[in-house]
C-alpha cells in the first residue's frame, strides 16, 4: 500500500483542490482500506481482489448543478487487462428519515448532454433577445411639431434605416457565432479529466472524476464493481465545512 500511495500522489494531486471535501467514514479492523491526506482533501484507498482503488468525495457548484464529485484512481495488480466500465458505477443517498434515494451517477456522456441542454436554452433565449432587437433596430422614430392656431400639436414619424438593421443584424450574428464558440470550448474543458470506459493492463492506472447530482442528506456510498468484486466508500455528508 506504501508505494501505491508514493505512485498515486503526484498523480491525485492534479484531481484535488481545495472544494467542500467531504470526511469519509472509516471501516474499522479492515486491512484493505486507509485513509490520508492530500493538499487537505481526504483520500480513502481500498486493495482486494487484485486491485487498489483510491477515491476523493468533494462538493462542487457550477452553472449546471450541485455536485458530488468522486475523483477515482484505479490500479490493475493483476495479470489480466481488464475494462473498466464508469457507466456502472453506483450512488445511494441515505436521509436521516431512513429513507434511501438512488443518486444519479453522470457518465460522461450524459454529463456533456446536460451541458449541452443547458447550452442550448441559453442560446435560444439569446437569439430570441437578439431577435427582437434586430427587428426594432431598423425603426427610427422622430417627431415634428406643427402649430395650428393657439394649439400646438406633435405627430410621431417612424421610418426604416436599412442600414442599421444590417448593422445590428451583423452584431447579432456575431455575438452568436462568439456564444456558440465559447460554449464548445466550455464543454472541451468540462470533458478533460472525467473518466471514461478504459482498458486498464497488467501494473497500470487510470485516473479521473465524475459527477454525481447532489442532494441534502445524511450519507453518501459509492459502489465501485471491478471485475466480480465491489469497492465501496461512503462520507458523511450531513456535516457543513466551516
Amino acid at each position: 500500500m506504501k508505494t501505491f500511495k508514493l505512485i498515486v500522489l503526484l498523480i491525485v494531486s492534479i484531481f484535488t483542490s481545495s472544494l467542500n471535501a467531504q470526511e469519509i467514514i472509516n471501516i474499522e479492523n479492515d486491512s484493505t482500506f486507509s485513509t490520508d491526506y492530500r493538499d487537505g482533501a481526504e483520500w480513502a484507498y481500498c486493495s482486494k481482489a487484485n486491485f487498489i482503488v483510491g477515491i476523493n468525495n468533494q462538493e462542487i457548484k457550477d452553472d449546471y448543478g450541485k455536485f458530488y464529485q468522486i475523483n477515482i484512481y484505479i490500479h490493475n495488480c493483476s495479470t489480466e487487462p481488464y475494462t473498466f466500465d464508469p457507466a456502472l458505477v453506483r450512488s445511494e443517498l441515505y436521509k436521516s428519515n431512513g429513507d434511501t434515494i438512488q443518486l444519479t451517477v453522470y457518465t460522461n456522456e450524459s454529463f456533456q448532454k446536460k451541458i449541452k441542454k443547458t447550452q442550448n436554452w441559453a442560446m435560444a433565449l439569446t437569439a430570441f433577445s437578439n431577435g427582437l432587437n434586430t427587428g426594432m433596430a431598423g425603426y427610427q422614430t422622430t417627431y415634428t411639431t406643427q402649430r395650428v392656431g393657439n394649439y400646438t400639436y406633435t405627430t410621431p414619424v417612424t421610418t426604416y434605416n436599412h442600414a442599421a438593421a444590417s448593422t445590428a443584424q451583423i452584431a447579432s450574428n456575431t455575438q452568436m457565432a462568439l456564444m456558440d464558440r465559447q460554449m464548445k470550448e466550455d464543454r472541451a474543458v468540462r470533458e478533460e479529466g472525467y473518466l471514461k470506459k478504459n482498458t486498464i493492463y497488467p501494473n497500470e492506472a487510470i485516473v479521473g472524476f465524475m459527477n454525481i447530482k447532489r442532494k441534502k442528506g445524511k450519507i453518501v456510498k459509492v459502489d465501485i464493481p471491478i471485475d466480480g468484486e465491489v469497492f465501496s466508500f461512503t462520507w458523511d455528508v450531513s456535516k457543513k465545512k466551516k
